[in-house]
């Protein structure tokens, strides 16, 4: 007798995306009150603020510019009423808001790699071939109007990195 696996419960499209695509793609805007923008995202009210320090942000800018990538983030898939409107968590970043932050930081000159290296130090060619056009992968989910799906697909994802913190859970609701 085979036992059974469970069904997926991340059901969507990779998109070949790239960094450029997370500053100037069509922004979605926030529906419910307490949600947060981060660039042309929304971040749920449950998700935690940034927690990588400068050391982290920072290595993981200078590996993108090293070949190793910048993964793939995940996001909601957008749907909208009949009249044109945002439907409630559309857009919403599941995954990624750690590596967002780190890439905004550099491109904004707040974060130098390779010891003094800012953004406005590249030369146009680095900019757009090294960093604007570097892949970087969405994961967009099938529209999920699931909240307590997208915290559990949230707290899968995020399995691996950065402990959450009892406060980090409590604002998801979950128990620590």
């Amino acid at each position: 007798m085979s036992k059974k696996l469970p069904a997926p419960i991340m059901c969507g499209k990779e998109r070949a995306t790239t960094i450029e695509h997370i500053f100037e793609g069509t922004p979605f805007n926030p529906v419910l009150p307490d949600d947060r923008k981060l660039y042309r995202f929304v971040l749920p009210h449950w998700q935690r603020l940034p927690c990588w320090d400068v050391a982290r942000q920072t290595k993981f800018v200078e590996n993108v510019f090293l070949g190793f990538g910048a993964g793939k983030y995940v996001c909601n898939g957008g749907d909208y009423e009949f009249s044109g409107d945002e439907l409630p968590m559309s857009g919403w970043l599941i995954d990624g808001q750690q590596r967002i932050t780190a890439l905004g930081e550099f491109k904004n000159n707040r974060l130098p790699i390779f010891g003094d290296i800012h953004f406005d130090d590249l030369s146009p060619y680095e900019r757009r071939v090294r960093f604007n056009r570097e892949p970087f992968p969405c994961f967009e989910l099938d529209y999920q109007p699931d909240e307590h799906l997208l915290k559990q697909l949230y707290l899968q994802l995020a399995a691996g990195g950065v402990p959450h913190t009892a406060e980090d859970l409590a604002r998801l609701g979950v128990i620590a």
